[in-house]
């Protein structure tokens, strides 16, 4: 698998022209809009957002290579979500973790946080990877012995494991009849996760164990309680977790676009914060200890389940914009009856068929494997998670209020503050750009502030930012700003505590030794056909964010390393490559072409 990074973007000088004009905006078609949040002087008395909240799964497991999964964790995605298959360990009486322990190192070098998947009946207890357990004892003691081989050879790392992937689907947990698909279930998480819990205790280790992972969301009401108020596996119900698919392939079918698309995200019946909030109303009243604060993970979400090629999930434009406006749906859910938001969200997933944050980046965008460039919807989780921007990971609190909050229509927003300080994201999910965004900052709880403006949209793409002018006003402080067509704005405030101590400022996302761009052109002479090489360029102490190859005719090249090059006719040109490294900073090299 090649480890290029990043997608395609426009040519320096363009891009750079490209965002003045964005953030201009344009005053004619634009229209006068107010966003307000409240920070509550930054009391700590709003819901938590946890540190860690962002995952993508396969991370470390089915993307291994150095420089790809760096890039993620350095944007603050530091979770991920794997699966630890029985069959597979125990393929004969006697287990085998030499697969497991492969992934859990990389997953420990990397520094992720990871979800385990016990799920697979091995070949002693069924006659396929799917069946019911003959013996759910024995499968439970299995189940175990994981968490003995993860204790002793890496004590701390795997806390979160989820039992089974999607039980309630028969296809899933092969059981033709619906009511003993459940029944078995609650007797396998029962065996697992009282044995699971008790290898931990006596290793003097801490794990989760959760469920039930189901995907169907109008069983929730069924499997949920089923769980939650048994007796024999209430007590070991540390976390519940589920997914999340609002559409189809029969929406794939009757054309879904990203009107029809963002519609359904925001319904009151069919919406993820309407999900959410079905889900979070039955875990609260379930008998599982501390039932009032009982974590709730996504572990898988994406626009839409079908393994076909969609309106948006991937594309320039709508990716990113989808993505955050998920993300603000579930913070946002507080403001409108959930105790607290999630506490994991994993994006599914790393890389595979038409699901991925990085693949093959063309024409088509169905995410072959084959190449690592980083998709559109990347730079969503990038915004709001990363150290370099506004640090969400870390952990923060929600704003005491923000207006508008999600909507159905026009712009939406959310609010939060972190360590690094008060932040209002604000999105556009319309064709009309709004030119006079007039951003109040009430009770920031900071004195002494500046204020910065990050925007994201496909002509955007890497995240632009400038700094932006502050009023100050009674109890904050306020600045306008544009928010174009089909965007994400995020305005950043940092300052002095009120109790005296400074919002930090992010670090940068990596070293600042500059990049180096190595440049092979082939032949130099005589031929109109010219191949062009620029793979063994590096980023300096960070991953490449941005590669053009300029050909010196007027055409041009972004992001991918190597690639052939026929001129129209003859004369003298000077190819020119430029690499920019995660720090901003850029480097050029050239050389000159003479075409007979």
């Amino acid at each position: 698998m090649s480890v290029s990074l990043r997608h395609r973007a426009l040519p320096t000088c363009v891009a750079g022209l490209a965002i003045i004009v964005a953030l201009l905006g344009n005053a004619s078609s634009g229209q006068s809009q107010t966003v307000t949040a409240n920070f509550g002087s930054r009391s700590g008395s709003t819901p938590a957002v946890p540190s860690g909240l962002f995952a993508v799964g396969g991370v470390g497991v089915d993307v291994t290579a150095q420089g790809p999964v760096s890039t993620l964790t350095s944007a603050g995605v530091t979770g991920t979500r794997f699966w630890i298959p029985l069959q597979q360990i125990y393929a004969t009486s006697t287990p085998n973790f030499s697969i497991l322990d492969a992934q859990l190192k990389n997953i420990s070098a990397a520094g992720l946080h990871p979800i385990g998947v016990i799920y697979d009946t091995p070949p002693s207890l069924g006659s396929s990877a799917c069946s019911a357990p003959s013996n759910v004892a024995t499968w439970g003691k299995m189940a175990a012995s994981v968490v003995a081989n993860v204790d002793q050879k890496y004590p701390g790392l795997l806390q979160d494991y989820e039992i089974w992937n999607e039980p309630e689907l028969a296809t899933s947990l092969c059981i033709s009849d619906a009511t003993t698909r459940l029944t078995t279930y609650v007797s396998m998480f029962a065996a697992a996760a009282s044995a699971m819990h008790a290898q931990a205790q006596a290793d003097g280790q801490t794990i989760r164990t959760g469920g039930p992972v189901i995907s169907q969301m109008s069983q929730a009401s069924t499997w949920l309680p089923a769980l939650l108020d048994n007796s024999s596996t209430a007590p070991y119900v540390d976390f519940v977790s589920f997914h999340l698919y609002i559409t189809g392939q029969t929406n794939i079918d009757d054309g879904m676009t990203w009107s029809s698309l963002y519609t359904i995200t925001q319904s009151s019946t069919q919406g993820l914060a309407h999900f959410y909030q079905m889900i979070e109303s039955l875990v609260r009243a379930g008998k599982q200890p501390n039932a009032v604060s009982t974590p709730i993970y996504v572990s898988e979400y994406n626009d839409n389940w079908a393994y076909a090629v969609d309106c948006c999930r991937n594309d320039r434009t709508y990716a990113p914009l989808w993505n955050s406006v998920a993300v603000t749906d579930f913070l946002n859910t507080v403001y409108s009856g959930a105790s607290a938001g999630p506490s994991r969200l994993a994006y599914f997933n790393a890389v595979g068929s038409y699901f991925c944050i990085m693949g093959a980046y063309d024409a088509d965008m169905d995410c072959n494997p084959s190449q690592t460039y980083l998709y559109p919807q990347f730079y969503a989780f990038a915004l709001f998670a990363s150290p370099s921007y506004l640090n969400l990971q870390a952990g923060g609190h929600m704003a005491v209020s923000v207006s508008p909050a999600s909507t159905t229509s026009g712009l939406s927003a959310t609010a939060f503050y972190t360590s690094s300080g008060d932040d209002v994201v604000i999105i556009n999910p319309t064709s009309t750009s709004y030119s006079s965004v007039n951003v109040t900052l009430a009770n920031p709880g900071l004195t002494s502030a500046t204020g910065t403006m990050y925007l994201l949209n496909s002509t955007n793409a890497d995240i632009a930012s400038q700094s932006v002018s502050l009023s100050s006003v009674s109890g904050g402080y306020s600045t306008t700003v544009t928010v174009p067509a089909y965007s994400t704005v995020a305005v950043s405030l940092k300052g002095t505590n009120q109790t005296g101590a400074a919002t930090t400022t992010p670090p940068p996302a990596s070293s600042t030794d500059a990049p180096s761009a190595i440049l092979t052109v082939t032949p130099t002479a005589g031929s109109l056909v010219v191949s062009v090489d620029s793979s063994k360029s590096t980023g300096g102490g960070s991953a490449i964010v941005g590669r053009t190859i300029a050909f010196g005719d007027g055409t041009w090249l972004n992001w991918t390393p190597t690639a052939t090059h026929t001129y129209s006719k003859a004369g003298t040109y000077t190819v020119v490559l430029t690499v920019k490294n995660q720090s901003g900073q850029a480097t050029s090299a050239s050389s000159t072409v003479t075409v007979n």
